[in-house]
């Protein structure tokens, strides 16, 4: 069972404040599409860990204890009716240290027989950037990802107003150096970016989110294909649940 996780926080003026766990759901059902009737997806939990981004408005957090909880009730609600392996599947980075407290305790405090969470732009070829005009300052309503919704989410791109990140110094110099040590300090996300996007989401296409969505699915599909069928996954249950 996947389990899709994300946010709804501001996303500038490119995108819908729903795009993160939107675009989680979107992933996880054309991956369970491609692999029926193998992989099912639950509802996507509409909230993440969000704080950095509250200081722009229509932002709605979880604190990450909140967050982990959240979590694990759904797990154990979904066990309740008999399912007993569970990925989840999250479009938010916000959400990863939450998210990993949140497999660690459904093992342990659930005695879950398999649990495990992943990101879907992991699984995104990485020459795929290469083949297409980026900023190399993407990460949030940038290029990729207004890509990625343009090729998933049409619906929710707001194209007569897409715009460039109004990046800060902050953003386009120190934050080079966090990236590169590994270091991770705790900035409001209104210190990197003045109008809440980063990079260039000028520069998005359908193509380019079609290449990266692919490639990840492709991937993801790959990995999953093998976990179903290692000794890694628990116990086979037995099919017969139509999504």
């Amino acid at each position: 069972m996947l389990i899709p996780v994300g946010s709804t926080e501001q996303h500038g003026p490119n995108l819908a404040m729903k795009m993160d766990h939107a675009a989680a759901f979107e992933f996880s059902r054309r991956a369970s599409a491609r692999m029926a009737p193998r992989l099912l997806v639950a509802p996507a939990i509409p909230w993440g860990v969000s704080q950095h981004h509250m200081n722009f408005p229509g932002t709605i957090t979880l604190s990450p204890d909140t967050f982990i909880q959240v979590i694990l009730e759904v797990i154990q609600s979904l066990q309740h009716h008999g399912f007993e392996r569970f990925l989840i599947v999250n479009g938010h980075g916000g959400n990863n240290a939450a998210m990993e407290i949140a497999t660690i305790r459904a093992r342990t405090d659930l005695e879950t027989p398999f649990v495990g969470a992943c990101t879907l732009y992991n699984f995104i070829d990485p020459t795929v950037e290469k083949k297409y005009e980026t900023t190399g300052h993407g990460g949030h309503a940038c290029e990729m990802e207004t890509s990625v919704a343009k090729y998933m989410l049409p619906e929710i791109v707001r194209e007569s107003s897409l715009e460039a990140g109004d990046l800060t110094e902050l953003m386009t110099d120190f934050r080079k150096d966090m990236k590169r040590y590994g270091v991770t300090i705790p900035f409001a996300f209104d210190e990197y970016t003045l109008n809440g996007a980063l990079g260039d989401a000028t520069l998005a296409s359908i193509e380019f989110g079609r290449d990266l969505i692919e490639s990840g699915l492709d991937n993801f599909c790959t990995f999953v294909e093998k976990l179903l069928d290692s000794p890694y996954a628990g116990e086979t249950l037995s099919s017969g649940v139509e999504r």
